[in-house]
């Protein structure tokens, strides 16, 4: 092939392709900017809500403002990226967007799971705290610790991590648990079980 067709032919491609080129920019450029609003908007509405203020006595190492404000924007960034990569055609990285983007929702899905279980166990931490039962620090670590086991064993599946393990330790925990009280609950009415074994003899002897 002649050097000057083959020039040609790779600079028609080349001018048949910018306008994509500039599409794939443009909707890039517009998922930054709608991003970074919504983003400061979801951040502003929980940060003016003061529901941290409710849910935290102490200031987390991430707040919800912060880490909504996160999604909401990285979600956007990555829709119009992903519109952008289809426009230059290129499938594979279309498709890894995708699942990216069909990831976020389930990710949501785990965070409010695991948030609700962590603020169901700190109220009743507190609650056990400030009974007046016996041992009453030490049963409100347990609770709080297994709380948030369960928590993370019913929120982990949403993001599609098999919790199979963590589901057969939690039973034998249980079973170490449970031992010992059924043992001594067993102990105590021995003598009370002796006595009631003893009174059905005697009654059966005189049938």
């Amino acid at each position: 092939m002649d050097e000057s067709v083959l020039f040609q032919t790779l600079y028609n491609s080349f001018v048949s392709y910018v306008p994509n080129l500039i599409g794939f920019f443009i909707l890039l450029f517009l998922g930054w900017g709608i991003g970074k609003i919504f983003g400061r908007i979801a951040e502003e509405i929980i940060k003016r809500s003061k529901i941290e203020s409710v849910l935290f006595e102490k200031k987390p190492v991430i707040s919800l403002s912060s880490l909504a404000s996160i999604i909401v924007s990285w979600s956007i960034y990555l829709l119009f990226m992903k519109a952008g990569v289809d426009v230059l055609g290129i499938k594979a990285i279309s498709d890894i967007l995708a699942s990216l983007l069909s990831f976020i929702p389930r990710f949501v899905a785990f965070l409010v799971v695991f948030f609700a279980g962590y603020f169901i166990s700190e109220y009743l931490r507190v609650s056990i705290e400030k009974s007046e039962i016996e041992y009453r620090r030490l049963i409100a670590k347990i609770v709080f610790w297994l709380g948030i086991y369960v928590s993370a064993i019913i929120a982990l599946p949403l993001v599609g991590i098999d919790v199979f393990i963590l589901q057969l330790l939690l039973i034998i925990v249980i079973i170490f648990m449970l031992l010992p009280i059924s043992i001594g609950f067993s102990l105590a009415i021995k003598d009370e079980l002796k006595k009631d074994v003893k009174k059905w003899l005697k009654k059966l002897s005189k049938i």
